[in-house]
């Protein structure tokens, strides 16, 4: 029994060099699986990292208006005249000490006019003039909820009415439940298409295998002739395949790597402010790094499942 598993270990393979006894590295098609799993990694490493963000983003946007609402003083009355910039002020200043008066509430702050610029500058601008009403600004206020406060916003919003019909209170319960849905489904096509790349790959691995495997029929056939076990022949693709996998899996995350932080630093140059910034995680980050070892072991996988199948219902 020992000397055939010595022979099994022996057989065709040089001490001291490793080769392979089928001539895998001369054969066609290793080159394009190397290309396509490179390819394939590119996407990959896309789709995740666009998952990864909008999981980010999403937490960040929660994060920001969970516990929070806004009152905003329009800078018109219920006539649709025009308020002087001091008119609105001072409702401002009326409608927050009510806020802050109320027990739910944690604090009321009233947003200066520069923040209030700043919220409107993709809109209308960097330079925006406000003397003389040429574009009048509205009074904001900034309200955070104190911890597991659960306020009556129907009771709440009629308190602010005193001091003025046209005041409004948003929730942005209706404006988060919208932008939940669809980053929901834009991070679920993200992941989707994750999983059909990665079984792409599979089935282009599993495809390769074959091939090979017909091409060297009869240098298999010998192998059995010569007593080697059909687990042996399957370490010879294995082996294989994981080279080539991880080779077209760590090019593959290299470009897709330079290609992300290409597009982080456009984003970045962009300054658009209702973006968050484009970044990831240290885990996710990690786990990006990880993809070509788990390219291979997904080829080493699906090679051996492959060979040893086809091994079986050869006669």
């Amino acid at each position: 029994m020992s000397k055939k598993v010595k022979k099994e270990k022996s057989l065709g393979t040089a001490q001291k060099k490793r080769r392979y006894d089928l001539p895998l590295n001369e054969s066609s098609g290793s080159g394009f699986l190397r290309l396509l799993i490179a390819l394939m990694s590119i996407l990959t490493i896309l789709a995740l990292t666009t998952g990864f963000v909008l999981s980010d983003m999403t937490g960040r946007w929660a994060a920001g208006v969970q516990n929070h609402m806004t009152v905003e003083i329009p800078a018109e009355d219920k006539n649709g005249n025009v308020l002087p910039g001091e008119n609105v002020r001072a409702l401002s200043q009326k409608a927050q000490e009510i806020a802050a008066a109320h027990e739910d509430i944690e604090s009321a702050e009233i947003l200066p006019e520069e923040k209030i610029k700043e919220m409107v500058a993709p809109w209308l601008g960097e330079d925006i003039s406000t003397s003389g009403n040429a574009v009048p600004l509205p009074g904001l206020i900034s309200i955070k909820l104190k911890a597991g406060a659960e306020i009556n916003t129907e009771a709440f919003q009629k308190q602010l009415k005193t001091v003025s019909p046209m005041i409004r209170l948003d929730t942005h319960e209706s404006w988060l439940s919208t932008v939940l849905r669809f980053t929901g489904a834009l991070k679920f096509a993200a992941y989707f298409i994750t999983l059909t790349i990665l079984i792409t790959t599979i089935v282009a691995v599993a495809g390769a295998i074959r091939s090979k495997m017909a091409i060297h029929k009869d240098e298999l056939e010998l192998l059995h002739l010569m007593g080697a076990l059909d687990s042996y022949i399957a370490r010879q693709f294995q082996r294989h395949s994981m080279i080539l996998a991880f080779q077209g899996a760590a090019i593959g995350c290299f470009i897709g790597g330079i290609i992300l932080l290409l597009s982080s630093s456009m984003a970045g140059h962009m300054e658009i402010s209702i973006v968050p910034e484009f970044q990831m995680n240290p885990p996710q980050i990690g786990l990006l790094c990880l993809l070509p070892f788990f390219i291979s072991l997904l080829a080493v996988g699906t090679a051996r499942h492959t060979v040893l199948r086809v091994l079986r219902e050869m006669p």
